[in-house]
């Protein structure tokens, strides 16, 4: 989901049969965590409730999206690097068979590759939308309402549809955000109207810098079905969402997001720190919807 110059030569360099071993590789910890319910140690979440449901036993299990009734995968589409591929042919064919084996949270933003992400996606979804729990961002950074509902009409657009699953407020991340995204005129007033007008099921918003800045926004009490948040396995040596922010989610009864569950760019991976599956393993282990 990040935009850094790294990561997106690593997403044009990356292989099929690599991607297709991510995939077997997120399959297997799935699974493994589905069987066993593991908590990383340490912690200070609740341990881990499974309530997990597949259609059959090669699928992806799917987690309750906190109150809101619905059930997404565990594993996620991220639509930043859907936009970095060479080719539509190519985006499309991995959106399907991410569908066929069984992803059914789609991510994306709707500043990410200059709308290509969101555009491609919604070719790729065409006539397999109702299969899929939709996701994407505002990214006013300008926090007004009226540039969320100009974009908001612009991402439904794109991605061909009349309506999000999940609208989110992308990068929360300075200290004064969470003042203005409240303030009069700013962007939650957007997704107040946004859900009134059936546009949108449920928002929440997102962030990667600061547990401090994410608390400071639920201190709002605004009712957020759900929070995006960095969970991996090097969180707890800095500004820990895991130690700080995951309890009271859990307290809140809100769904929690985990990204990053490859350490960011991936670097520890590719430096054999640790492996794709046990990275995926330790993120699937917390108390996350996806």
């Amino acid at each position: 989901m990040a935009r850094h110059a790294g990561q997106r030569r690593r997403a044009d360099a990356v292989a099929d049969p690599d991607r297709r071993r991510l995939l077997k590789a997120g399959l297997g910890a799935a699974g493994a965590i589905a069987a066993a319910g593991t908590l990383a140690q340490g912690s200070r979440a609740s341990p881990v409730v499974l309530d997990m449901t597949s259609t059959g036993p090669d699928e992806i299990p799917r987690k309750p999206l906190g109150r809101t009734g619905e059930h997404v995968s565990i594993l996620g589409l991220g639509g930043y690097h859907l936009g970095t591929v060479a080719t539509l042919t190519e985006a499309i064919r991995l959106v399907h068979e991410a569908v066929d084996a069984g992803v059914r949270f789609f991510d994306n933003a709707w500043e990410y590759n200059g709308g290509r992400s969101e555009e491609w996606m919604g070719q790729a979804l065409q006539g397999r939308r109702d299969e899929v729990f939709l996701m994407t961002k505002v990214c006013t950074h300008g926090r007004d309402r009226k540039t969320a509902m100009r974009q908001l009409e612009e991402s439904l657009k794109r991605l061909r549809t009349d309506h999000l699953d999940l609208w989110q407020i992308h990068e929360v991340i300075y200290e004064n955000d969470p003042e203005l995204h409240f303030a009069k005129g700013g962007v939650i007033e957007a997704l107040d109207q946004a859900k009134k007008e059936g546009k949108v099921r449920f928002v929440g918003f997102t962030g990667h810098k600061s547990p401090a800045i994410h608390l400071k926004m639920l201190a709002h009490d605004y009712p957020f079905d759900t929070v995006q948040m960095p969970l991996n396995c090097f969180d707890g040596t800095y500004r820990s969402f895991e130690q700080q922010v995951l309890p009271e989610l859990e307290r809140r009864g809100i769904a929690v997001l985990g990204m990053k569950s490859l350490g960011g760019d991936a670097q520890p991976i590719l430096h054999g720190v640790v492996t794709a599956e046990e990275a995926l393993r330790y993120a699937m282990s917390l108390p996350v919807a996806t």
